[in-house]
């Protein structure tokens, strides 16, 4: 049985906080597109019918299998091959800043997914990430320039194409946008890394993060944003 504290500290914090804001989910048929590793396919596989769906067969090597669940090796071609309003629940997790035709993929799951289904997606906050260059790692070369509009790089994955909220909304009529949570709002101001991994300290950060996650203020700076759109 793999244990959630495999993860490194900030990954295992963030699956906790995504999971919660997702809600308890039973018996419902469920897409994770972009499903890496399949850690959270795995954890909504417990109580649900779970198809997977990513492209890396390296990151399919290691893959969470403690619960039943189909793995698809492939991109957004293989969603050609799922019938119209399959799935209950779509999750999109740190996907789309990595695709360039964003667009093509959000209708392409919109097609996929029933009438008042969700979709979940998760994806990086340009002024969460200004923060960090700025506070963070001190430097102000890449905040500046990530205010002028550029993009920026993730060392495991490349370029991060920075897209707004709202920017599903125009790529498809058929979402409305439900509720926007914000992740990773306080734990990385915390420098002290010794306390990230304690469960005690995980715990009370949590809370402090669900607190404040829908509070506009703090929602804007958080490092992502976590959508629930729902389809008319």
């Amino acid at each position: 049985m793999r244990n959630i504290k495999e993860l490194t500290a900030w990954e295992r914090l963030f699956k906790k906080i995504v999971w919660v804001q997702i809600g308890d989910i039973e018996g419902k048929k469920i897409l994770d597109f972009g499903s890496g590793e399949g850690i959270t396919a795995n954890h909504f596989a417990k109580k649900n019918d779970v198809t997977a769906i990513e492209p890396s067969e390296g990151m399919l090597s290691n893959a969470w299998k403690d619960y039943e669940y189909t793995q698809i090796v492939g991109d957004v071609n293989a969603l050609s091959g799922i019938s119209d309003e399959t799935f209950d629940i779509i999750i999109c997790h740190n996907v789309l800043e990595y695709i360039d035709d964003k667009e093509a993929v959000i209708k392409a799951l919109a097609r996929v997914l029933k009438k008042d289904g969700i979709l979940s997606i998760a994806k990086h906050n340009r002024a969460g990430r200004v923060m960090k260059m700025a506070v963070l790692l001190d430097d102000f070369e890449k905040a500046n320039a990530l205010l002028d509009g550029e993009n920026s790089m993730a060392s495991k994955f490349g370029v991060i194409r920075y897209y707004g909220d709202k920017d599903i909304l125009e790529w498809e009529s058929n979402l409305v946008i439900s509720e926007v949570f914000g992740i990773r709002t306080f734990w990385d101001l915390q420098q002290n890394q010794e306390k990230h991994g304690d469960e005690d300290w995980q715990r009370k950060m949590l809370q402090l993060e669900m607190r404040v996650a829908q509070i506009p203020e703090y929602r804007d700076i958080a490092f992502f944003h976590h959508l629930l759109l729902k389809k008319l």
